[in-house]
């Protein structure tokens, strides 16, 4: 219908609000896995000095068309993938004491957008998602952990340049050029292949894990020897 908002246009509201309030290090609107998708998804680091932990945050955006429940119950599909969902609402009218009391007994929170403003109504409590949901997720943002640190990084989005085997040349490539690293673990992958866990048509393997730059250059260049 024309003149109505697209529920898309708000997305980058949310998204640069997410930024600033949450203090997410990246946001990506309209991802997910074959599942479902998120309208706007947020990572931001809370592991303080000692841990490279991140908290992942999902919004369920609405422009307030649909009944509270539906929309929530949609919200609420996200807690498999992320620590903390909210439900934003465009509609203009303040939230009631029964939808407040919905939000909480699902356990989503609840966002309030006004024009390019949003206001957190409702915190979100934390969630304990599905692990290889989660990051698999995240990974849709182009982040990767790191299995030495456990810290995530970036591992670029461009498929030429984001797999690196763990072969003595691109490790040279990557301390060179301050990259991260794959590895594939392949004893893990032919044990699913023999229990039909996972099977591929050939002899390759999706078992992939990230080695971030500064574990390549202060550990894993301490222990070889090499110089960048």
């Amino acid at each position: 219908m024309k003149g109505v908002l697209k529920e898309s246009t708000l997305y980058p509201i949310v998204a640069a609000w997410m930024r600033r309030h949450f203090k997410c290090f990246k946001t990506e609107s309209n991802v997910g896995l074959k599942y479902s998708r998120v309208d706007v998804l947020g990572v931001r680091d809370v592991g303080g000095d000692l841990s490279g932990e991140v908290e992942t945050i999902a919004v369920e955006v609405k422009r307030g068309l649909q009944p509270f429940a539906t929309a929530s119950g949609q919200a609420l599909g996200y807690e498999v993938y992320v620590n903390r969902v909210y439900l934003a609402d465009a509609s203009g009218k303040p939230f009631g004491q029964n939808e407040l009391e919905i939000a909480n007994h699902l356990g989503i929170g609840l966002i309030q957008i006004r024009g390019r403003r949003c206001l957190e109504v409702l915190s979100a409590p934390y969630h304990k998602p599905i692990t290889r949901l989660s990051l698999a997720l995240i990974e849709c943002l182009a982040l990767g952990q790191c299995r030495l640190c456990g810290t995530f990084f970036d591992i670029g989005t461009a498929r030429n340049k984001r797999w690196s085997r763990l072969a003595r040349e691109n490790y040279r490539k990557a301390l060179a050029n301050d990259k991260g690293l794959v590895f594939w673990n392949r004893e893990l992958a032919e044990r699913k292949a023999k229990l039909g866990i996972r099977v591929t048509s050939d002899d390759s393997t999706m078992e992939r894990r990230f080695i971030c730059p500064d574990c390549i250059y202060f550990v894993l260049q301490q222990l070889s020897g090499e110089t960048a």
